[in-house]
């Protein structure tokens, strides 16, 4: 009986267990990397020959600790990890956990790890007496936001780019009135704007409200790095009945990479404005060579998109911001 007992082989633990980074840091980057290739966050994503590399140099930047504020669970099976989620503490308020870098390998998915991760997850969210946990999720992802929603997350926003080749041939904007350079006197108006134009339960989210919001340091920070890179950046006020109604941002490159437009409008304006910020956005584009252009867009600003669309413009990547809030 004892020598059946000791030779009796052990079986291979397969399941879920919290995250260790002494033991589990490179096999979740390879998993990660794996999982949002096509979003290229790791270094080398886009070279096959190199991927390999990248793995290591991301992982190296957090060796030979692991943040101490990262928590999170692995599934294991076939003795490697096929399942990751990782939990983040939110320092600045005390209360909330981030959810991130919930991803399964292909071949193992569809068996309810992510299911049974995300449970685990909010099981030790709730223990810790959180009052409300954030994720981001591709909105084309719609597995994933019906998990998400099935256990209670509501969707806050989509924060998305859409894209346009280039601009349209023999396009003439025509000139736009009330559109003047934005000038360091507007800030106070800005952030009224900014504050308008965000809903109430976004605001406490964004760690920095607005790329209009810079203060003479970034200005400067900004033309030095515009220097190097051959790159342009114009912001623009729209005025209408004596009032700040919207915020333009043109951001042109002479030799590589993509022209780039932000638009933040009043909520009073919405509707009204937009092609005319459009057209001021073409004209300044007009003068920089032909390139990709990318412009910013929030779901609860729909009326900008049906005007992107309108000139254009086609949905290009995103991520929708959700939230559960942690009763007792």
């Amino acid at each position: 009986m004892v020598a059946t007992a000791i030779g009796k082989p052990k079986v291979a633990f397969r399941g879920i267990r919290p995250f260790s980074a002494r033991t589990d840091l490179y096999g979740v980057a390879r998993l990660l990397e794996e999982a949002f290739r096509g979003e290229h966050n790791f270094p080398f994503a886009n070279l096959p020959l190199m991927r390999e590399l990248g793995i290591v140099l991301w992982t190296l930047n957090y060796a030979p600790t692991f943040p101490e504020t990262f928590e999170g669970f692995v599934w294991i099976e076939d003795g490697k990890i096929v399942g990751n989620a990782t939990l983040t503490f939110d320092l600045a308020r005390g209360n909330r956990y981030y959810i991130s870098n919930v991803a399964v390998k292909r071949e193992y998915q569809r068996r309810g790890i992510a299911r049974e991760m995300m449970r685990a997850s909010l099981e030790h969210i709730r223990r810790q007496r959180a009052s409300s946990v954030l994720l981001n999720v591709r909105p084309q992802n719609e597995g994933a936001i019906q998990l998400y929603q099935d256990l209670g997350f509501k969707k806050l926003e989509m924060r998305g780019q859409w894209t346009l080749a280039t601009l349209p041939l023999r396009f003439a904007p025509a000139r736009v009135s009330g559109v003047r350079p934005l000038k360091m006197s507007d800030a106070r108006a800005v952030t009224e704007l900014v504050r308008a134009a965000t809903p109430a339960n976004v605001q406490p989210l964004r760690p920095r409200q607005s790329e209009f919001e810079i203060t003479w340091d970034e200005r400067f920070l900004e033309f030095l790095g515009e220097t190097v890179i051959a790159q342009t950046t114009q912001r623009w006020v729209l005025e209408r009945d004596q009032r700040v109604a919207a915020l333009l941002l043109v951001r042109g490159r002479q030799f590589a990479g993509t022209h780039r437009l932000v638009i933040e409008t009043h909520p009073d304006f919405r509707g009204r404005v937009e092609n005319e910020l459009i057209g001021a956005a073409w004209r300044a584009l007009e003068k920089l060579p032909a390139r990709e252009i990318r412009a910013d867009a929030v779901s609860t600003y729909p009326e900008l998109i049906t005007a992107l669309e309108r000139h254009g413009f086609r949905f290009w990547r995103g991520m929708t911001l959700m939230e559960l809030e942690i009763r007792d």
